[in-house]
């Protein structure tokens, strides 16, 4: 794994290329957000590696991470991204509605 997948693996939703750590993050968001069968084993993950608080921490970071972008829209200054620069590189971003 490059330096330069593994920085912008979240991006593109590509687990293999994200450390561990965010791996783990990662999975226990997307599967919280799904609301997957499998969201119990991902917070229970998560509570090992970081105790009850990283649960706590993750899930307000999700529904904050929600409500930015309606705030944006509310205020008029939704403009959808698409691609964004990482260390001089363009990365297409891969959108997966919730």
């Amino acid at each position: 794994m490059t330096e330069g997948r593994a920085k912008t693996a979240n991006l593109r939703r590509d687990p293999r290329a994200m450390h561990d750590t965010t791996r783990l993050a990662f999975r226990f968001a997307d599967a919280v957000v799904r609301r997957s069968a499998g969201d119990e084993e991902f917070r229970d993950a998560v509570r090992a590696q970081w105790t009850q608080k990283g649960v706590i921490d993750l899930t307000m970071a999700l529904q904050m991470g929600r409500m930015f972008p309606m705030m944006k829209a509310g205020l008029g200054y939704a403009k959808e991204c698409r691609r964004v620069t990482v260390d001089g590189h363009h990365v297409d971003v891969i959108k997966q509605a919730a």
